[in-house]
Order: structure tokens, then sequence, then C-alpha cells
């Protein structure tokens, strides 16, 4: 299994530099990080944009797909310490923690606002699909297969660059997203993957990811 994760600035090193190493130690870990000299055992690749954006992750999951072609299960770094290897994947899903359904009241319609009701409606549009997009897909834990549109995939994935960090930015005024405004731009990157997930008809799993606890 190839497994990715980002780990940019100095508080996000300093927190879990000690969970990415020792995952490493055992797992082949792809990390995209500003200090590679912390992370000794990680497969690194540089980040060096002077602006932050929680939406190069994605471009990153998908420059790892096409260059292995084999399934990416990417992992946010503070999610390593109790993510359980032993999960059995498919050959065909997609899978992340939960797919949110848009059609009805949870954890990520309750914070709704204009702004994501626009792009709910109007996002697929923007990768000539003429449909509204009716699930979400989280962005702590991804895991894709590679698939023979994978390049197709890339492109649209960076066509919707800039519609997401034109929402979800310092101006971005919904509440929910205070922590994450004060380290960059492009988070809501999960609107994307859904479009593209949407338009090239992938299946979709939820799975649970944590390692079980020993009482």
């Amino acid at each position: 299994m190839i497994y990715a994760s980002m780990c940019v600035g100095p508080s996000w090193v300093s927190l879990y530099k000690e969970s990415i190493n020792k995952f490493s130690e055992k797992n082949e870990l792809h990390l995209l990080t500003d200090s590679d000299d912390i992370f000794k055992n990680c497969i690194i690749y540089k980040y060096d944009k002077k602006e932050f954006s929680y939406y190069d992750k994605l471009i990153f999951i998908f420059d790892l797909l096409q260059k292995y072609k084999t399934r990416i299960t990417y992992i946010d770094s503070d999610w390593l310490s109790k993510y359980n290897t032993n999960i059995k994947f498919d050959n065909i899903s997609l899978y992340s923690y939960k797919i949110f359904d848009l059609n009805q009241e949870n954890d990520v319609t309750d914070f709704f606002m204009d702004t994501e009701y626009k792009v709910r409606d109007e996002i697929l549009s923007y990768i000539d699909c003429n449909e509204r997009l009716d699930y979400y897909i989280p962005e702590a834990l991804i895991s894709i297969p590679y698939s023979n549109n994978i390049y197709d995939m890339y492109d649209d994935i960076k066509t919707l660059k800039k519609y997401v960090e034109s929402y979800y930015n310092q101006e971005n005024t919904n509440p929910r997203f205070v922590r994450y405004k004060k380290y960059g731009i492009g988070f809501a990157e999960g609107w994307a993957l859904s479009a593209v997930a949407h338009k090239f008809k992938y299946n979709l799993k939820g799975t649970d990811w944590r390692k079980k606890s020993i009482i």
C-alpha cells in the first residue's frame, strides 16, 4: 500500500513529526512538506509555495496516482497515529471515512451558508457536467484506486483549483472555517474531489479507519 500525507508549517511539523516518523518506519509514506530534514523515513516531496493551500493535497494525490498507477491512500498527518493499516480495500472503490449526503441534515450540511449551496449547485458545470452534486467526500482520509481516466480526472482537479480557492480563503465568513483560514486557502477541497468522483462515476464507500482499542 502506498500512503501519502502532508505536513506544512512549523506548528504542524512540531505537533506531528513524531507520529509521522513512527508511521513511516513500517509503511511507505510519501510526504508533502516544507521541512524535509525532519522526516527520515518518508519519501519527501518539497512544498515551497509562499501561500499554503489545502487544495494542494489533491494535486499531490493525483500526481502520485499518475506516477505509480496504483491505489493511493491519503491520511491527514494528525490522523496517522490512529489509522488502522489493516483496512482492506477493493480494487474499484473510492474510500473516505464517510460519504455525506447533501440532501440530508448531517455534520456537513449543518454548517452550510449561501456559498456552500452555490458551490453544490454549480461546481459540476465547471467540468462540463450539467448536474447538481448530491454528496460530499471529506478530506482527512481519501483512498483512490488507479483508473484509466486518471489523466482526465487530474485535468479537472487542476481546473477546479482556482474555483475552490476563490471561495475558501481569508474572505470566507463561515465560522466553521475560522481555524483553517489561519493557515491558508483552498480548504473544503472535498468539493473538487466529490465533483470529479461524480463525473467519473466512482463507486464510493465509507470505512472505519481507526485502530481498535484494547480495553
